[in-house]
């Protein structure tokens, strides 16, 4: 009867103890997925004020389209626990408003204020991103 003991109070041990090996190794990526929460809503909010945006010359549709990609790019990279890659698709979202501001399809005010969303989301990232990852 006390090796049965035994062998049941190892097996509820090794279980704690598997369970807390699961739990350290899955919280930090929990934490990480929580903080770019924060980013994925300014994502959001940027993808909200890019639709708002009226742009000018050909093919307006595919300005905003075009845009709107980038964004949704990036918040796929977030999702996918790539912070620097997202960064770089709002890098390009950046290089584009640029684009669209030098060729008069947008306003300068509709590009800072597109170019200062991008900034405060890549900012965002920067701030939540693991100092191992940079």
């Amino acid at each position: 009867m006390s090796t049965l003991r035994t062998g049941v109070g190892m097996g509820i041990l090794l279980g704690l103890l598997m369970s807390v090996f699961l739990w350290a190794t899955v919280s930090p990526a929990h934490a990480q997925t929580s903080d770019f929460q924060e980013c994925q809503v300014q994502i959001t909010s940027l993808e909200a004020q890019t639709a708002s945006v009226t742009f000018l010359g050909q093919n307006p549709d595919k300005s905003e389209a075009s845009l709107l990609n980038k964004l949704t790019q990036a918040s796929l990279k977030l999702d996918a626990d790539k912070p620097q890659d997202a960064i770089q698709k709002l890098n390009d979202f950046k290089s584009a408003v640029d684009s669209l501001l030098a060729g008069g399809k947008i306003s300068e005010e509709d590009a800072a204020t597109l170019i200062a969303g991008a900034n405060d989301v890549i900012a965002c990232i920067q701030k939540h991103e693991s100092p191992t990852a940079a």
